[in-house]
């Protein structure tokens, strides 16, 4: 982590996914999380910070090492895919 990313919860901030859009300059954005077990990863730039929520979504859901993550993992994903169904009927 190269501490640029979001400051919610510093000095000590929990687990999770955290993401931060600057509404006055459009062109900046950061995000970062950090897992239980201990995988942590942080992004600059919109681009950048999307490919990092989709590969949350992934940890949590196939490689956590953390049984409890990897099944709220597949739950969250399974309630984003039928959200994602509902809207196309």
């Amino acid at each position: 982590m190269n501490g640029l990313a979001p400051t919610i919860g510093n000095p000590h901030p929990g687990f999770g996914l955290r993401v931060r859009f600057d509404s006055k300059a459009k062109d900046l954005a950061s995000g970062d999380f950090t897992c239980p077990c201990g995988h942590a990863e942080d992004a600059i730039g919109h681009a950048d910070v999307e490919a990092l929520v989709i590969r949350y979504g992934r940890h949590r859901r196939d490689e956590c090492p953390i049984p409890e993550v990897r099944e709220a993992g597949a739950r969250q994903y399974a309630r984003l895919q039928q959200s994602l169904s509902k809207r196309r009927k």
